[in-house]
């Protein structure tokens, strides 16, 4: 389980000895690609599934603080320090993923394990991906060099941008059908490099379609080759995520935190979402909430306008009076997604409707079936699709302009995300501006949502070629659209 894949990551080590006998198995002093590939991929799920899980869905407006505390209350305010996703966040995603990621990679470089190689990679675009949308220029060629280079350059989010395609490019190039491949040390897909291959191809379709609006030639130019080329992305049922288990040190990272540590009293629906779930009908509010366990609203769905419980005024509503996230994002079991059948399908059908893939696909047929892979994926019944697709705020706008066919296949991906990918949801606002309805919190004390974390204080501190505060309210490179 994952208590033993966090226990192998690099670093640790046992005490040699002379007597093979005395060797512990379970505590090796060396690492391995099979060891070491669980580990980072552990990590990359417990910063999705809770730092950037809370952060995210706040953002976003899935998730608001309930009146009974005040724990996230600097979310609601957009007041977040330099010290907020220090340690923890970034150090976590370079000192612990990063380097788990390379090393699994340069390793199996040297063996010539291929598919060992092509994953690690792979990984490492991804987790890049992930710190340079919530930072923007971050280090990056000369971040994973050690004690060789203590003060790593700062490298513009255009520049990771272009790497991460030739990256993804590499990994690709190196996947072997007939090369040994991961087992159960692969947490996400258990070894199998047709899924890699997919999963890599939509990565690469996302990190270009969000450049859409800051470098479109580039964007259309690289999801045309992609087309021409016949990449498959991930489909029905093949979602990339890392399960978790109800066992201490194993439980989905957002419930350990929120309802094993916290009680639960701190998180519910934010009206944004809920209101929006509640006009369309939509059948999948019973998987992101649950109802209000007691007082006058007990067994209804009910929210809170986002902020107003960390505003003056504020109720004191306490959190079981209110919906709480619901049970397929909020329990021990839940696995943490990194990218969702849904959000492939999503990214297909915006494709489709600029008009970048050489006339390949259905933007209304990839649309609906986005929204079914969501259903699929919450454990929601896809027959009420279909139903669902007929509501005015839902049917697609095949005769609308591309700008609104976008709004709409962002508006659901919006809710897909709800509780699940919350860091992208914010991070999919940020490039698109959609869902269109979103407005500041309540307790905002900015006139804008943040568009970016602060860079960790550490940085500040130890590295000579910290660049300088930026602000929250300073958009990252890709963040143009007005």
């Amino acid at each position: 389980m994952l208590a033993a894949a966090f226990a192998t990551s690099l670093g640790l080590t046992a005490c040699e000895d002379f007597l093979d006998i005395n060797d512990d198995p379970n505590n090796p002093p060396s690492s391995t690609p099979a060891l070491t590939l669980p580990a980072g991929q552990g990590e990359v799920a417990y910063i999705l599934g809770n730092q950037f899980q809370f952060l995210g869905n706040f953002f976003a407006q899935h998730w608001t603080q309930s009146g009974g505390a005040n724990q996230y209350c600097d979310l609601e305010l957009y007041q977040m320090t330099s010290s907020d996703y220090d340690t923890r966040v970034w150090a976590e995603l370079y000192a612990g993923a990063l380097n788990d990621f390379r090393y699994v990679a340069d390793q199996a470089t040297e063996t010539n394990s291929p598919n060992y190689a092509a994953i690690g990679q792979i990984m490492q675009a991804y987790t890049f991906q992930v710190i340079t949308d919530a930072w923007g220029d971050v280090p990056y060629t000369s971040a994973l060099e050690g004690l060789t280079n203590l003060n790593p350059e700062y490298q513009s989010q255009e520049e990771i941008y272009t790497n991460l395609i030739v990256l993804l490019n590499e990994a690709i190039a190196k996947i072997d059908a007939d090369a040994p491949v991961p087992a159960s040390d692969d947490l996400i897909f258990g070894g199998d490099m047709n899924l890699w291959r997919k999963f890599a191809n939509t990565l690469k379709l996302r990190i270009y379609l969000r450049q859409a609006y800051v470098r479109p030639d580039v964007a259309q130019a690289g999801i045309q080759e992609m087309y021409t080329a016949g990449a498959e992305f991930l489909g029905m049922g093949e979602t990339a995520d890392v399960p978790f288990a109800n066992q201490t040190q194993n439980r989905n990272p957002f419930f350990q935190t929120q309802v094993t540590f916290r009680g639960g009293v701190d998180v519910v629906a934010s009206n944004t979402a809920l209101t929006y779930l509640q006009t369309t009908g939509d059948p999948r509010l019973d998987n992101f909430y649950a109802p209000a366990q007691t007082g006058a609203n007990a067994g209804t769905f009910v929210g809170v306008d986002q902020g107003t419980e960390c505003a003056p005024g504020r109720t004191g509503e306490q959190a079981n009076t209110i919906s709480k996230p619901g049970p397929s994002v909020a329990s021990a079991t839940t696995a943490v997604p990194l990218l969702t059948a849904a959000e492939s399908y999503f990214l297909q059908a915006e494709a489709v409707a600029r008009g970048w893939t050489n006339g390949v696909g259905v933007p209304s047929d990839l649309y609906a079936q986005g929204i079914r892979a969501s259903f699929d994926y919450v454990g929601d019944n896809v027959a009420g699709v279909d139903a669902l697709l007929q509501q005015p705020d839902v049917a697609y706008p095949a005769g609308g302009t591309v700008e609104a066919q976008v709004e709409r296949i962002i508006t659901q991906k919006w809710i897909s995300f709800n509780g699940t990918q919350g860091f992208e949801a914010w991070t999919e606002y940020r490039r698109t501006g959609y869902p269109s309805f979103i407005e500041l919190s309540a307790a905002a004390s900015e006139s804008v949502i943040p568009k970016r974390i602060l860079y960790p204080n550490t940085e500040s501190i130890r590295n000579q070629n910290y660049p300088g505060l930026k602000e929250l309210s300073v958009a990252v490179w890709w963040d143009v659209k007005d």
